[in-house]
């Protein structure tokens, strides 16, 4: 049974492939603090404190140099961590397929401590143009530190969470796609909501799933 996702039926016993997989390689960290490292399998990886991570680095970042760049910039970073781990998943398990790159995303992005994706029913995720997902994170770890500090937030707050998440995408597919969250915890809404399809058809995206209103 998938534990580290929830995601439609016809997408289950690719995500309990990859969930077998990043749990296998979660299973050998070891920490060697004698030597400063932390592995999980033959990664090296870095343990941070969320808040420091994700408040810290904002609010200098919006202090220097503004609001936008700062949201862009951090949006950015995540996107090319996401772009990084996503190959070297790929090629760790020898995955060719699109489909089975991405289900290995949502599944690492769990075990990590960054949230837990529940993917929904209209998405599609195919490698060109009509590519599109529409997912939530019921517990990003950027709205549980706002909550936890009593700050919330006039824009969606997580950055990290949709920069990340299409970096994985489009290295997966090897298309450029890019994620958007369209509701926020963080400003006082429901859940973490997110749409994810190529940059000019978001706003076109966006506008249809509100129409919907799934949830």
């Amino acid at each position: 049974m998938l534990k580290s996702a929830k995601v439609p039926p016809a997408f289950a016993a690719l995500f309990e492939k990859a969930e077998a997989q990043v749990e296998q390689q979660f299973q050998r960290m070891r920490r060697e603090p004698d030597k400063g490292v932390l592995r999980v399998g033959e990664d090296r990886y870095v343990l941070v404190r969320a808040e420091g991570f994700y408040v810290g680095w904002l609010d200098s970042l919006v202090e220097t140099f503004g609001e936008e760049v700062a949201r862009q910039f951090i949006y950015n970073s995540a996107r090319e961590i996401g772009r990084s781990d996503s190959k070297s998943f790929a090629q760790r398990f020898a995955l060719d397929a699109p489909v089975d790159k991405l289900a290995a995303g949502p599944v690492h992005f769990a075990h990590a401590g960054w949230a837990f994706v529940d993917i929904l029913e209209d998405s599609a995720p195919t490698p060109d143009e009509q590519y599109f997902l529409h997912y939530f994170h019921p517990n990003t770890f950027e709205s549980e530190v706002l909550a936890s500090l009593g700050r919330e937030s006039l824009a969606c707050a997580c950055l990290f969470s949709a920069g990340y998440s299409s970096g994985w995408c489009s290295a997966a597919f090897e298309i450029e796609v890019h994620g958007r969250e369209i509701a926020c915890v963080a400003r006082g809404e429901p859940a973490c909501e997110f749409i994810m399809s190529p940059a000019h058809l978001l706003d076109e995206h966006e506008r249809r799933v509100r129409r919907g209103a799934l949830r």
